[in-house]
């Protein structure tokens, strides 16, 4: 996103705005993919308090050359993959009708569109080789990159038609038990995002959790070139957003890391001119394992204000998780971006909302409840004949519906109850109640 716009040949996208600013301490990025019943990605894409969008996730990795990665973006997709010249389905999702419209609405109205890489569902990918890792950077860059005739004539996969994103984001939140390979969580990641960078004008960004080093993405900060790293300071109560409000009334003992992150990246980062953002959730449900770390309007603009005017060179912007957790979170009608937007830009106001007016946010259920309790298990098929958001069961060409409170409940006692699954579900830093999505029937 430093790069100026040039020739749509040689960019990632082809209707590509100046209207951009890469070097700009105000921009917002927002993840979108993973809400649940979440705003289509074209209302995103109207709202002029986003700068960035990242789309989320392509969740499993190849590991040997020819594999196809697999796909997840929630309801924005029918229960269509691409196969094999064999017949054998793959993991990677064919029909999801309105990505490709959004990413050219998006790239219309100034914003760039990344492609995120990773997250915290399932977590067992892993790079296992550099030639594995040149493999994905080229199957990426050909599948949502710039489309070429090569590409349509060989019938390789193009999951959003001929649109085409800015760039590839790396959240990468990988842990396996046992461990596939020594270095596993951060090996062949350099390679592979010099090897994108190499195959045209592409952006890369990194979300890291605020733990210093981050474990996974440290090695490939420092060893290839990052425009944008987006850190989680939530999650992770130590050295989250919560944390960072409550030290900024005694700094000297502030556990919060972003004058940390600051100096790591100005001493480590491969690229030195690297913008950091300040990652929150944008609403409770954002971080339910970490409610605490969601800050108020209020509360956001004392942080961000702080740390935009310390360190303005390296400051970029807010990072939010996630798009949907925003628009449901409205304060005085204004839906939680908004409130961000107009603290980067120096306008905001008291949070002094009308009394008819109240904020809405999604519930969530407490991982640390250890009481089990008995639930129906529900069939294959809805007994009833309905479908839809409450009922449990998904209706007939979306294949994800949301996951009731009842099973998050029996997913957080069994956890509670395995020591070896409350660490993988420490490393599950994305998920939240109300975005999470299984396949349990049809009606």
């Amino acid at each position: 996103m430093r790069s100026s716009a040039v020739l749509a040949s040689g960019l990632l996208a082809s209707t590509v705005s100046a209207a951009f600013d890469a070097a700009s301490s105000k921009n917002v990025a927002v993840y979108w993919g993973q809400g649940a019943y979440q705003i289509p990605l074209t209302t995103l894409c109207e709202d002029e308090s986003v700068d960035i969008v990242n789309l989320a996730f392509v969740n499993s990795f190849p590991t040997e050359i020819g594999f196809l990665p697999a796909s997840n973006f929630a309801n924005a997709c029918a229960d269509e993959y691409f196969t094999y010249p064999n017949g054998t389905k793959s993991g990677l999702l064919s029909n999801c009708p309105g990505i490709g419209p959004g990413i050219k609405k998006c790239q219309d109205n100034g914003k760039k569109v990344m492609l995120s890489v990773g997250g915290g569902w399932p977590t067992n990918y892993y790079l296992p080789s550099e030639p594995v890792a040149k493999y994905f950077a080229e199957f990426l860059w050909g599948a949502f990159g710039p489309q070429t005739d090569k590409w349509v004539a060989d019938k390789k996969p193009r999951p959003f038609g001929d649109a085409a994103v800015d760039g590839f984001d790396l959240d990468l939140e990988a842990y396996m038990e046992p461990a596939p390979m020594d270095g596993y969580l951060y090996k062949h990641y350099d390679i592979f995002v010099n090897h994108l960078k190499s195959l045209g004008n592409v952006l890369i960004s990194g979300a890291p959790q605020c733990v210093l080093p981050d474990a996974r993405l440290a090695h490939a900060i420092s060893a290839s070139s990052f425009d944008f790293v987006f850190l989680q300071f939530y999650n992770t109560p130590q050295c989250s957003s919560r944390a960072g409000y409550n030290g900024l009334a005694n700094l000297a003992t502030s556990t919060f890391t972003f004058d940390a992150w600051v100096d790591w990246l100005k001493a480590n980062s491969a690229n030195k001119g690297v913008k950091m953002y300040l990652g929150l959730p944008a609403g409770p449900a954002g971080a339910p394992w970490d409610a605490p770390s969601y800050l108020t309007p209020t509360e956001a603009n004392k942080l961000v204000s702080h740390y935009s005017a310390q360190h303005p060179d390296i400051f970029g912007g807010v990072m939010l998780w996630e798009a949907t957790v925003s628009a449901n979170n409205k304060i005085c009608d204004k839906p939680y971006v908004s409130w961000i937007k107009s603290i980067l830009d120096g306008k905001f106001t008291d949070e002094v909302c009308p009394s008819t007016t109240s904020s809405v946010v999604s519930s969530t259920v407490s991982a640390s409840s250890t009481s089990s309790s008995v639930f129906a298990t529900p069939t294959a098929t809805s007994p009833n004949g309905l479908c839809g958001p409450d009922t449990g069961y998904t209706c007939k060409g979306y294949h994800y519906g949301k996951f009731p409170d009842i099973y998050f409940a029996q997913v957080i006692t069994m956890a509670n109850n395995r020591p070896r699954d409350r660490v993988i579900l420490q490393s599950i830093r994305h998920w939240h109640l109300s975005s999470i999505f299984l396949n349990f029937g049809t009606c």
